[in-house]
């Protein structure tokens, strides 16, 4: 067994979020303060899915995956058979996996003598797979026992005839739709896929999947259960339908940007996207010269504090906390704050909060805490919500570089007063290291439900 001080690093990357389908993508447009907000799409219908629950209205806008929701089959040696009825967010994952190991400087298609496992965040209720099973296995009798009522003098030959008239109509069932209409099952799949057959986990944690994921990887490495870990995240594309159920449970704004830490902030607008990061313990990357883009420092993962406890503040407060605990001097000790800023005004409210707490004794010989959000440009992509966070930090330690976010700079912004021990970012600058210490920064999330998740992240010393 390892010790707990044993450094684990990210030696890949992968994401693919709105406009952006590559990290390099990702890291130009975020040094550009280019949106990737387009208008959500009209329904063909011409139905609104807000009809099914009046008083939550859809946003008006998106960071959508559009044509990048996509994938190389032939680069990843899938099925040439893949069409109707099949889940492409199985495909999406294994595009990411793929990338994230090519990126790591591994052979993902070769037999390999290291030990891979696979952590996985993904929480999609349904997909083309699952429901094309649904059909095969209950609708159809469903729909038949309807017709049987509404026409009782039918024959058993007429609803037989039907039966088989609606089950022409639908795709094919095959045995890889129903290993793919769950998420246990694309997980397995894609293990087996890329031979990372020494473990697989699959989490549902929200917008802290990626931090579910990390905190498990992190303890099969420094366990010595595997020597390559990947942590892969996705929020595949929403459709209205389903954006009308989360608007019940997560505020979408009215406008067309998202506003966090100002008094218009009004709620959030979707994104999608997804991400995938391999890790490996530093001395083994070392020995391998392996490509080194940051430390990890801590993580943590918190179901929730009650109302009464605290609530979101508290939640948060505590999550950072265990996540710092490693750092001797907490917060003081980060430069850069990578924010939830989701412009749900719960959740800002909490985040500034805490901001101003952690700040209040930062000190005058320490340089100002730098914040910002990836949400700004890239929506708040729900499951993979962390995964862009995380994303956005590791290129920035890596790059040395404090990257800017797209806030409207106006008497409304409330994280903009001279008095403050903290800015908001809001043109790209280098990342000017302290020489007492390397550079570090915080990814954190949180919901509405309480729960939240953070990382530590730290420059990796030459």
């Amino acid at each position: 067994m390892l010790s707990h001080a044993d450094s684990i690093v990210f030696t890949g990357l992968s994401g693919c979020f709105g406009n952006a389908p590559t990290p390099r993508a990702l890291w130009k447009a975020i040094l550009r303060k280019q949106s990737a907000f387009i208008p959500l799409p009209v329904a063909e219908d011409g139905h609104t899915a807000d009809e099914l629950f009046p008083g939550f209205p859809l946003p008006e806008r998106i960071a959508a995956l559009g044509e990048n929701f996509a994938c190389q089959s032939d680069r990843i040696q899938l099925p040439p058979d893949l069409g109707i009825g099949d889940n492409p967010d199985f495909w999406f994952a294994a595009q990411l996996m793929f990338d994230a190991l090519e990126d790591a400087g591994l052979s993902p298609t070769a037999k390999t003598t290291d030990r891979i496992a696979l952590f996985m965040g993904y929480d999609a209720s349904f997909n083309p797979a699952s429901v094309n099973w649904l059909w095969h296995a209950n609708a159809i009798a469903q729909v038949v026992s309807t017709l049987q009522r509404f026409f009782p003098n039918a024959t058993h030959a007429q609803m037989g005839a039907i039966r088989e008239n609606l089950i022409e109509t639908l795709p094919l069932l095959k045995p890889r739709h129903l290993r793919h209409a769950r998420g246990d099952g694309i997980v397995r799949e894609l293990a087996q896929t890329f031979a990372a057959c020494d473990s697989v986990y699959q989490c549902t944690a929200g917008e802290a999947s990626v931090f579910a994921g990390l905190d498990a990887a992190i303890n099969a490495l420094r366990l010595g259960q595997c020597d390559v870990a990947v942590v892969l995240t996705l929020q595949p594309p929403i459709s209205q339908t389903q954006l009308a159920g989360e608007s019940c449970l997560l505020p979408f704004s009215h406008g067309r940007t998202l506003l966090p830490f100002t008094d218009h902030a009004d709620g959030t607008l979707p994104g999608e996207g997804g991400a995938a990061f391999v890790l490996r313990r530093l001395t083994d990357a070392r020995k391998e010269s392996a490509k080194l883009y940051a430390k990890i420092h801590g993580c943590a993962l918190l179901a929730g504090i009650p109302p009464e406890d605290g609530g979101l503040e508290e939640s948060l407060r505590r999550c950072l906390h265990r996540a710092l605990r490693r750092l001797p001097n907490g917060f003081r000790d980060i430069d850069y704050w990578e924010m939830n800023a989701s412009g749900v005004p719960e959740e800002d409210a909490a985040e500034e909060a805490l901001l101003n707490r952690v700040t209040e004794n930062r000190g005058a010989h320490l340089p100002l805490l730098a914040l910002g959000s990836a949400k700004t440009a890239f929506g708040h992509t729900l499951t993979a919500a962390g995964a862009l966070g995380l994303l956005k930090g590791i290129l920035a330690i890596s790059h040395r570089i404090l990257p800017p976010s797209i806030t409207p700079m106006d008497d409304t912004f409330r994280l903009c007063k001279p008095e403050h021990s903290y800015y908001w970012v809001q043109e790209a600058r280098p990342w000017i290291a302290a020489s007492t210490r390397p550079r570090r920064l915080a990814v954190s999330t949180l919901s509405r439900a309480g729960r939240a998740g953070a990382a530590i992240l730290e420059e990796v010393a030459e």
